[in-house]
């Protein structure tokens, strides 16, 4: 990884510090406001569920007396002698009996932290007692709200508001709610208002609060203050799934985050809920992100003028350095920068401009020194062309016109006329590989026509028919395999010529069935056609070997190992590539 870093750029590297340096602030700040929108959160919600937990248990405490005490009433001996008191002869006993009751009832109503309302009532004879002196007997209500738990009923003639109310049965009810005659009913009711009054005061305890009492299939109660329709909305998204004794959920209500508190009255049997506005709460630290968010975009802002400013007064004349720099790499010593630099790079590119125009001097001048070498070689190869050939090929036509084959003649003049018109050429210094071909199949037929039985194969593609390539730069591998290799043995010759490409590399071989060499001797021959120096006596391999080099690069090259036919393989190779460029 250190190394990867290391060869980028100096722009590139800068920028790269300057994000590392903005990164563990960012994080820095997202795990803070993560944390705190958590503490703050989790701190909403224990105050929250303190504060019902008190509230609700202050209304079950309520609740919890009134029940007590009407249960007591029921069970009341006093109370219990108004069943049957008709029994009584005496209007006298009769009034004794109400009035006791209805002390009873005055007393421990007037001891609740409540308005309330006791009453009792006789089956049997169809009467009622209460502290208010507004209840009748009404068989048909009691049937119909007779239920052992709290109850909401609507405003009537008992209470100018909606109320709750409940009932005690002596002896307790069957299973079937039936009401009988010698059973005593303890009613207790008391107004909702009670309920919204305790909402009021633990509003007041929290400006966030906004408690509410809630039911499944009731309306809720709510406190004098509370943001009515925003709670009904509330009740829609409440289910039942997830309504248990108490806890909180967040739910998502018209695009913000409520965090919803609920605690289940034991007693009453609803639930106390509260909720709080979440992006309220945690405001200020939204605040506070925003600030720094600010902030760091104001420092990106600058790291990014101050990246320009590196860029444009450094990266810029690096990269005109770097450019003109591979451009003489490639050969093009003609490349001059043009930036006018406006600091220290002024010098160093009036100082680049100035080597370049020298390199391209110099080299210009060894690049035509060596135009003229390799055209003074190519001439003296072409004049060195081995004289011994030509008398041998002459004797070989005298002798076969002394024996009349005018055949023979015929072909080994056409094939010599063909051989050194080509070879003799001094127009061009390119050829392509078929018109290479067709000067070694003249060579070849030649030394075919002298050296009875000899054979050979030509393989050439037709995709490389137009390859270009330097003039003569087969034929004197063909002649050294004949000379060195074929013609020190006393059997019939054969060599093979097969173009082609392989891994990117074009490839001409050249092997032969002759006396062949050792490896030694192969790795030895190798080194000597491929050291620079031209003092050897190998002239004609060493002269193919440097010009493919001159012409193809350094990844051109020669290579030689045994052939298969029992000679040597000779195999020419240069890049696809190169040539393409």
């Amino acid at each position: 990884m250190l190394e990867r870093f290391n060869t980028l750029s100096t722009f590139l590297k800068i920028n790269l510090l300057l994000l590392m340096l903005l990164l563990p602030l960012l994080a820095l700040n997202y795990y803070s406001n993560q944390t705190s929108n958590k503490v703050v959160r989790n701190e909403i919600m224990r105050s929250s569920e303190t504060y019902l937990s008190l509230l609700t248990s202050q209304i079950d405490t309520t609740i919890n007396q009134m029940s007590t005490f009407a249960l007591g009433m029921g069970r009341d001996k006093v109370v219990k002698s108004y069943m049957n008191y008709e029994s009584f002869q005496q209007p006298y006993e009769k009034l004794i009996i109400v009035t006791n009751i209805l002390e009873k009832l005055n007393l421990n109503s007037s001891s609740m932290p409540w308005t309330n309302q006791f009453a009792v009532y006789s089956p049997m004879t169809k009467d009622a007692i209460s502290t208010t002196g507004n209840v009748t007997y009404d068989a048909a209500f009691l049937t119909k709200n007779l239920k052992k738990d709290w109850q909401r009923l609507p405003e009537d003639y008992r209470y100018g508001q909606p109320y709750f109310i409940r009932h005690f049965v002596e002896p307790p009810l069957s299973a079937s709610l039936d009401l009988l005659s010698d059973q005593l009913i303890t009613e207790i009711t008391f107004p909702v208002y009670e309920l919204v009054k305790k909402l009021d005061q633990f509003k007041h305890k929290g400006s966030v609060h906004d408690p509410f009492l809630f039911k499944p299939g009731e309306k809720p109660i709510v406190n004098t203050s509370s943001n009515v329709p925003l709670i009904h909305t509330l009740v829609e998204h409440m289910t039942d799934q997830w309504l248990k004794t108490s806890g909180n959920e967040t739910i998502v209500m018209q695009d913000n985050k409520y965090v919803i508190t609920y605690q289940l009255s034991n007693d009453l049997g609803w639930y106390l809920i509260d909720y709080v506005p979440l992006d309220e709460a945690l405001a200020p630290i939204k605040r506070s992100g925003q600030i720094f968010t600010g902030s760091v975009c104001i420092l990106v802002v600058l790291g990014l003028a101050f990246s320009f400013f590196i860029y444009r007064n450094v990266q810029i004349p690096i990269l005109k350095l770097m450019t003109s720099a591979r451009a003489i790499a490639r050969g093009d010593f003609s490349a001059q920068i043009s930036y006018h630099a406006k600091n220290e790079f002024h010098f160093l590119i009036t100082q680049f401009n100035t080597m370049a125009m020298q390199i391209k001097g110099l080299i210009e001048t060894v690049y035509e020194s060596k135009i003229r070498l390799q055209e003074a070689t190519l001439k003296q190869l072409q004049s060195q062309i081995d004289p011994h050939f030509l008398y041998n090929s002459l004797n070989f036509i005298q002798y076969s016109a002394r024996k009349h084959d005018v055949d023979a003649v015929i072909s080994m003049t056409l094939h010599l006329g063909t051989y050194y018109r080509s070879a003799t050429r001094l127009g061009k210094d390119m050829t392509t590989l078929g018109e290479e071909m067709k000067l070694i199949k003249s060579y070849l037929e030649i030394h075919k026509l002298r050296m009875y039985g000899m054979n050979y194969e030509l393989i050439l593609p037709p995709s490389m028919d137009s390859l270009e390539l330097p003039r003569l730069l087969l034929q004197p591998v063909v002649e050294n395999a004949i000379i060195h290799g074929i013609s020190k043995r006393n059997q019939p010759g054969f060599i093979k010529i097969m173009a082609g490409n392989d891994n990117g590399f074009f490839q001409i071989t050249v092997e032969d069935n002759g006396v062949g060499m050792e490896a030694a001797e192969q790795q030895e021959l190798l080194a000597l056609i491929l050291n620079p120096s031209d003092d050897t006596n190998v002239c004609g391999l060493w002269n193919v070997t440097q010009r493919l080099i001159l012409q193809y690069g350094a990844e051109a090259g020669v290579s030689i190992e045994s052939s298969e036919y029992g000679g040597l393989k000779f195999v020419l190779y240069w890049t696809i590539r190169e040539l393409e460029e």
